[in-house]
């Protein structure tokens, strides 16, 4: 299989992140023709103030458990990858199906309740303490991590934690709904594309602070 172009995964990131901006999410990725390119150049931003640095490399040891889970969840994500669910047997496909979308959702969704949630939005994190001050100049950064407080995807990732969810359909006409884990009462309910749409958010913040925040620490020892 072929890599997609950079129009064909505009073109994605476009559709999802339209159905998070019709829940009231993200809505500042949607505004941005290239939102992989504008999150990059936060995330460098970030990066140019050496006392920012400083801080988030200390943040960082203190907290070493950050990096170590991003670790395994990248690794996690690498193998979903490589994972064809197209060429299980027929009769074994719709469980395939569901079951690589739950190996991709499942570790994104949680590690936003663990450390690195902590990291985004709660002092003293260096780079929690930077969004709350100056969001404006960090606009898809911002957004995201008020699409992590959002209502919906904290009740979606209860319910993932709990695996109190079900899943009802087959392909694209897939709906997700999830209950309250002692109640059972239906909290939420979700389409394949918007589930996917939450991922895809919270993969991108998790790559681009991996890549352009947390190696570049370590490389420069600071």
């Amino acid at each position: 299989m072929s890599e997609p172009t950079a129009q064909s995964r505009e073109q994605v990131e476009r559709l999802l992140f339209a159905q998070l901006d019709a829940r009231g999410m993200a809505t500042e990725w949607l505004r941005e023709a290239s939102p992989r390119t504008a999150l990059t150049a936060e995330c460098r931003s970030l990066m140019a103030d050496s006392t920012f640095r400083s801080n988030l490399a200390t943040y960082l040891s203190a907290n070493p458990v950050i990096m170590q889970s991003i670790e395994t969840v990248l690794a996690q994500l690498a193998f979903s990858a490589g994972v064809h669910w197209q060429q299980a047997r027929e009769i074994l496909r719709p469980l395939a199906h569901r079951g690589w979308h739950l190996a991709r959702w499942l570790p994104t969704f949680l590690l936003i309740d663990g450390p690195l949630g902590r990291l985004l939005r709660q002092r003293p994190s260096p780079f929690a303490e930077r969004l709350q001050s100056e969001h404006a100049s960090y606009p898809l950064l911002a957004s995201a991590r008020d699409a992590f407080n959002n209502d919906l995807f904290r009740k979606v990732r209860n319910g993932f934690a709990h695996w109190s969810f079900t899943w009802s359909g087959s392909n694209g006409s897939v709906q997700i709904a999830v209950f309250h884990f002692e109640s059972g009462a239906k909290e939420a309910e979700l389409s394949l594309l918007e589930a996917e749409a939450l991922h895809y958010l919270t993969a991108s913040v998790i790559q681009a602070l991996d890549e352009e925040l947390f190696r570049k620490v370590v490389a420069s020892g600071s």
